[in-house]
């Protein structure tokens, strides 16, 4: 049977689907805002997320701060939401509003006053705003992945860390007594236990750490340079060889690499129990990075750490990185004039409480 519609009939299903539309724009509601320092000047060039969580529903929305301080979260429904802006390093501490309330219909605009973080707002002491910085100016990236004269992926080149501040990291799966043990060192003052204030190792991975990096590669080694941590570089060996077995454990450990298809596996063991990045743990400390050019432009790292004697289940995590071809790694001498142990009491860095 054909089912025939008169025009008026139309008519008034069209007047209806609209007389919807109108209504569902009405009752949902528009939140905007803008991102302000302590001194009351905008934020600008800070690509972090807006993240709206409705605490009737737990319905949660995104959107993303612009290159001159701004966003907007539209069609929102009515309700009351929690507000995180969440940074990802140093300038800026995240910002958090609990119960902001949206009535049907209203546009809402905040102006959010952020704190200054850890560098108190000092200019060109945030890595990840440099490294957008670095990636904004960045010319003619595009295009496949440069291959070796074997055929393999060449991953040589000057790199910044791509941050994903609207998902954080996972917390390492510790044992109890690596747990009860991280929290001991942690009471005892986190500024006076962080291994850079005193010119010491910041990741037992330098792919971790937030810098720019250089990578050079010839058909035997890759070295790593990492610019801000010390000791600054390590040696990715992909001639075949395997791990010494009489290695001294080490802050950095020994790596190796080999090939999985255009998949680099590498593999490093042999730290010692103190080298920060990666919690408590012990000599048995064994991470894999699996290094992956999909193009020119970009590198990809997951990483799988696993410790028998201190974690639960195995850590990951996933590092992505974007290419700055007309960057170069600078110099850096942690001890010059390095003032930050004279405010820790003289306590010392010790690793483990």
């Amino acid at each position: 049977m054909t089912l025939k519609i008169s025009g008026l009939s139309c008519l008034v299903l069209c007047a209806l689907a609209l007389s919807q539309t109108v209504f569902a724009q009405e009752v949902s509601g528009t939140i905007t805002g803008t991102l302000l320092d302590p001194n009351g000047k905008v934020v600008t060039g800070l690509a972090v997320p807006v993240q709206l969580k409705n605490t009737a529903t737990g319905a949660q929305f995104t959107s993303t701060v612009s290159d001159t301080g701004t966003f907007a979260l539209t069609r929102l429904p009515a309700g009351s939401y929690d507000l995180n802006v969440p940074m990802a390093c140093c300038m800026y501490r995240t910002y958090q509003q609990k119960s902001v309330t949206l009535t049907a219909g209203q546009t809402l605009h905040l102006d959010f006053h952020v704190e200054w973080g850890i560098n108190l707002g000092t200019i060109g002491d945030d890595p990840v705003m440099l490294n957008d910085d670095m990636r904004r100016k960045a010319k003619n990236v595009s295009g496949p992945a440069p291959r070796m004269p074997d055929g393999k992926p060449d991953f040589s080149g000057m790199w910044v860390p791509v941050a994903d501040p609207g998902n954080p990291q996972a917390r390492i799966p510790l044992q109890p007594w690596a747990a009860d043990m991280q929290k001991k060192l942690q009471d005892s003052g986190a500024n006076a236990q962080n291994a850079a204030a005193y010119c010491l190792p910041q990741s037992a991975v330098p792919t971790t750490n937030p810098f720019d990096f250089k990578l050079v590669q010839n058909a035997s080694v890759i070295v790593h340079m990492t610019e801000f941590t010390t000791p600054g570089y390590r040696q990715i060996f992909i001639d075949g060889r395997s791990h010494p077995k009489d290695w001294n454990p080490s802050w950095m450990g020994h790596s190796t690499g080999k090939w999985d298809g255009d998949t680099l596996v590498v593999d490093t063991v042999g730290f010692n129990e103190v080298t920060p990045g990666y919690g408590i743990h012990t000599e048995k400390l064994h991470v894999v990075e699996r290094f992956r050019r999909p193009d020119k432009a970009h590198l990809e790292v997951d990483i799988t750490a696993e410790d028998p004697d201190a974690y639960t289940a195995p850590f990951t995590r996933k590092v992505r990185a974007a290419l700055v071809p007309d960057e170069e790694v600078l110099e850096f001498v942690c001890a010059e004039n390095n003032k930050d142990p004279l405010h820790f009491g003289g306590l010392g860095w010790k690793g483990r409480p």
